[in-house]
């Protein structure tokens, strides 16, 4: 670069440093600005936590007008033995400890005609399958419920018991008329042949008409709270024949009932018997549990 070339230079920056401080000011009307731009300002520290103040507390007083008494504790009990599951409306019974009576009642009370009434076979409920032969129940020892068993020689109704307890047995025994029914005649109910003489035949009862009456017992076991169900129809196993007890004797029957804490009443049908004897038995393990 020549010596003149610098001399344009100092010249031009002359002119703007004159524009600058001189023209532009007096066009402006503001003086010159000779102050330095501001830096930028520097990061603030985060303030230090202050040290806790300690706090004074002071103990509330609580004014009552009534003594403040706390609410009694009820007295434990022990758990309600296992019951059966009650059906909507059915209020299970509890054993109050004492025996009953049950007799006889009129066969209307249950709109029963104990001249046209044929016992009620069992349909096949799953509940009644191997009730009679099969049982968890494990018992050497059985408490009547009853005062006296029920006993009679006849057809009839009884009265409502209670069965408070969710298994039970029904044990009941027969007496024929005769101890050989070959040896029971057709008015006390035997199935022996009485041969009638018929006309003009010999007398010796080759030729007639014959008549046979078998001895019978059936009991419909039904319930008291609802008189439409049949719970089971009781009959013996075999011949009512003593005849052929002599080596091995039945009696008493039992049945076996896995239900009950409900009311229950009995239709018999008996013919040609001496008489009939029916008791309801539980477990003695039962007693003072439910």
């Amino acid at each position: 670069m020549q010596k003149e070339d610098y001399q344009w230079v100092i010249v031009a920056l002359g002119i703007l440093v004159v524009i600058a401080l001189i023209i532009k000011p007096v066009a402006t009307h503001e003086p010159p600005n000779f102050s330095i731009p501001d830096l930028p300002a520097l990061p603030t520290m985060p303030a230090l936590p202050s040290a806790p103040q300690p706090v004074t507390t002071i103990p509330a007083t609580m004014v009552t007008t009534q003594p403040v008494t706390a609410a009694p504790t009820p007295p434990a009990t022990a758990p309600a033995a296992p019951t059966s599951t009650p059906a909507p409306g059915q209020t299970l019974l509890v054993w109050n400890g004492s025996t009953q009576t049950v007799g006889f009642v009129d066969p209307s009370t249950y709109n029963v005609n104990l001249t046209t009434y044929t016992p009620r076979h069992n349909e096949f409920i799953p509940e009644f399958a191997n009730q009679s032969s099969q049982t968890s129940i494990r018992s050497k020892n059985y408490t009547s419920l009853l005062k006296t068993p029920i006993t009679g020689q006849w057809s009839g109704t009884t009265q409502v018991v209670d069965i408070p307890f969710p298994y039970w047995e029904l044990w009941y025994t027969i007496e024929p008329t005769a101890s050989d029914l070959s040896k029971q005649g057709e008015a006390s109910g035997s199935y022996v042949i009485q041969p009638t003489q018929g006309q003009g035949a010999s007398a010796s009862g080759a030729q007639g008409s014959y008549s046979t009456v078998k001895p019978t017992f059936t009991v419909d076991i039904m319930e008291g709270g609802n008189s439409s169900r049949l719970v089971r129809m009781v009959t013996p196993m075999g011949s009512i024949d003593p005849a052929l007890w002599k080596d091995n004797d039945p009696r008493p029957w039992k049945e076996k009932f896995l239900e009950g804490q409900k009311s229950y009443y009995f239709i018999i049908k008996a013919g040609g018997i001496k008489s009939y004897s029916l008791d309801i038995r539980v477990p003695n393990n039962y007693l003072g549990k439910i």
